[in-house]
């Protein structure tokens, strides 16, 4: 499968996304799923009609035993609790032990400082893929950096991030 650069420098996308669902769609990896009640059937279902099967695991008491066990870590940050967070972090940091990709969906990020705060928090513990969209980049680069400073990221006029100014994990 080609890397993202070589992915995006190709005429062949779809046969490239064809191949990588076809890969889901064999291995039906276990994912695990920590998201808000709104979404979770949303996200169940359609994990599931992409071939893998998904967990929605959040309980404390389960969170490290589990996510061992899962192929990859989907985190939706939409409704937030002290449980909950503690579970988020727990999970990622243990996918980071296990060499595991994980996904940050950080919706809501900006409306609340708490919301934004944890956000950050997360996005600390250096998830492989982060969902979002042009206002969610736009509240987490607000609060992240000084507000004379210019946002380090291109924006295309559509709405696309085009690519980082700066890196987003300095090395």
């Amino acid at each position: 499968m080609a890397s993202f650069r070589e992915f995006s420098r190709t005429e062949s996308w779809g046969s490239e996304a064809w191949k990588a669902l076809c890969k889901v769609r064999e291995t039906t990896p276990l994912v695990q799923c920590i998201t808000n009640f709104i979404s979770m059937h949303i996200m169940a279902n359609s994990l599931l009609a992409d071939g893998a099967s998904p967990a929605m695991v959040h309980a404390v008491e389960e969170i490290l035993e589990f996510t061992s066990l899962s192929s990859a870590l989907c985190i939706n940050i939409g409704i937030l609790s002290p449980d909950w967070i503690f579970s988020m972090k727990a999970a990622a940091i243990r996918a980071n032990e296990c060499q595991k990709p994980w996904v940050l969906d950080p919706v809501g990020v900006g409306a609340t400082r708490f919301t934004t705060e944890k956000c950050i928090e997360l996005i600390n513990l250096k998830p492989c893929v982060i969902r979002w969209n042009v206002s969610e980049i736009m509240a987490v680069v607000g609060a992240s950096i000084a507000p004379t400073k210019n946002a380090p990221f291109v924006i295309s006029s559509d709405g696309w991030l085009l690519g980082w100014l700066v890196p987003l994990y300095p090395a």
